[in-house]
């Protein structure tokens, strides 16, 4: 009789916390038995695992779209104004290159065409974007860092109300346009695919570049550096995926970037992407960060390219990791 009432008893329990498990949306059962004297008492709890990690990559991938679409609307601007000044000319070397660099980002080709026309046939209404560069110091981990912002505006006070807050923010300051020129020059760089195309339009690629050809050729067209990439890199320059991320990377003066560009296009070379930057003249001029002073600039860019005026930050920062290469 006393085990007929103890099974009896165990079997209630079990029911009656299953029944609560239900109502509160239990996700997982953890069972653990403890033993008494003349019976088992059945306990059951819950644990929430699994709920944190769809969330974190819920906001992983939303963070992606919002860079993304960010990258698409700076993009589209950038073409928009080129063809404005070119009345949708794509012979101009603006617009071939705000053209390739939204081609970087995987902006729809009906994006671009449709940024082309808005830029060729303006609206009255609309204001006029400009180009506006901005000079400023940024605390480093072993010194200060410069910092040369470019941006893409039609509100000259919005966009500097907005860099300065951001420069301060993180205890820096501005400083007159042209103030770190001595510290950057100012070069067309050209990104060229590490294959060549015998038909580009049929998208029917060519073997790998042969680095001497192609070294006389860049020569040819004005250009005042080659950089293959390192010596690690070769053997694998077959690959799709090389074309934006191991490029092979010529520089030269700025008012010669659309002439480097054509000698390179007459010989059957793809520039992936091309424009002029600002880049540190010397290695001596470089700041060393830290992991700490690492984590804080690069919240810093991060804000910045939160910022849809702006479109490029040059800087003279080296990051830990880039010192281990």
């Amino acid at each position: 009789m006393n085990a007929i009432v103890s099974v009896a008893s165990r079997r209630l329990h079990h029911s009656l916390c299953m029944s609560a498990v239900a109502q509160h949306h239990h996700y997982y059962l953890t069972i653990k038995q403890q033993q008494n004297q003349n019976c088992h008492n059945l306990q059951i709890t819950r644990s929430m695992a699994g709920h944190n990690k769809w969330s974190k990559i819920k906001r992983k991938k939303a963070a992606n779209d919002v860079a993304r679409a960010r990258d698409h609307t700076k993009a589209a601007r950038a073409i928009e104004v080129a063809s404005r000044s070119c009345q949708g000319d794509m012979a101009d070397i603006s617009l071939q290159s705000a053209v390739a660099a939204a081609r970087a980002v995987q902006l729809p080709k009906e994006r671009i065409e449709k940024a082309i026309e808005r830029g060729a046939n303006p609206n009255s209404k609309d204001d006029l974007a400009i180009i506006r560069r901005y000079d400023g110091m940024v605390p480093g981990s072993n010194g200060k860092i410069a910092v040369i912002i470019e941006t893409l505006t039609e509100n000259r006070n919005r966009t500097a109300a907005n860099v300065r807050h951001l420069v301060t923010k993180i205890g820096g300051e501005l400083l007159p346009t042209g103030a770190n020129d001595w510290l950057f020059e100012h070069v067309g760089v050209v990104c060229v695919s590490r294959n060549k195309y015998i038909n580009e339009e049929a998208n029917a690629t060519g073997g790998p570049v042969d680095e001497d050809e192609l070294l006389e050729c860049a020569l040819d067209g004005g250009a005042t550096d080659v950089d293959f990439g390192a010596d690690e890199d070769e053997g694998s320059s077959n690959g799709e995926g090389d074309d934006v991320e191991n490029p092979i990377v010529i520089k030269c003066e700025t008012n010669g970037l659309l002439t480097l560009v054509q000698t390179l296009k007459t010989e059957g070379y793809v520039s992936t992407q091309f424009e002029n930057h600002w880049l540190v003249r010397s290695d001596d001029n470089k700041v060393l960060l830290n992991a700490e002073g690492s984590e804080k600039f690069e919240k810093f860019l991060d804000s910045m390219d939160e910022d849809l005026d702006v479109t490029n930050v040059y800087h003279n920062a080296t990051f830990p990791e880039e010192t281990q290469r």
